[in-house]
């Protein structure tokens, strides 16, 4: 009996913290500074960038956790596009922090098209805090790598992106 009781009140809290997960969308706009450092042969370079930033967060949230996908576009001299997964926490002190792992990402840059230069992701990580304290808007800043591996007539290199963003979401928790 106390068995039956116990599964019971255990299945009874499961399926209470199932319902209160919820929808998570967060649309997010805003801008960025990145560097580009590559690698190859004997070539090696330093670029820097601004970008324009856009992108959402789709995912769904368990009380003050979040998880999901990101897609992220940059758009400068050179476009970047990235898709991730990402785990969050929402803090009760107005923070939220989140995660991010970069599972697909495609740059699209005249000079390295020009140049025959294949690329083909390697890692990606990004790290973000965001101050919640203002009603329906998020302020965020985001520390992101990103490395791929690069070849061009059968000599390979290496492609660093490295990006600092600040942006504005407006995040929706159905």
């Amino acid at each position: 009996m106390k068995i039956k009781l116990l599964g019971l009140l255990l299945g009874t809290m499961f399926i209470t913290n199932f319902a209160s997960a919820g929808l998570l969308i967060d649309p997010y706009f805003g801008s960025g500074a990145t560097t580009l450092e590559y690698e190859i042969g004997n070539l090696d370079d330093d670029d820097k960038d601004s970008a324009t930033v856009f992108g959402s967060r789709l995912g769904a949230s368990f009380a003050l956790f979040s998880v999901g996908v990101d897609y992220q576009v940059f758009s400068g001299d050179d476009k970047l596009t990235t898709t991730s997964a990402f785990v969050g926490v929402d803090l009760p002190i107005l923070l939220r922090f989140w995660g991010e792992y970069v599972f697909s990402s495609t740059l699209d840059s005249e000079d390295f098209d020009d140049a025959g230069i294949d690329l083909t992701l390697k890692d990606g990580y990004s790290l973000g805090v965001g101050f919640t304290g203002l009603p329906l808007v998020s302020l965020n800043l985001e520390l992101q790598t990103i490395n791929f591996d690069m070849e061009v007539a059968s000599t390979e290199g290496d492609l660093t992106i490295a990006a600092t963003v600040f942006t504005v979401s407006f995040p929706i928790d159905l």
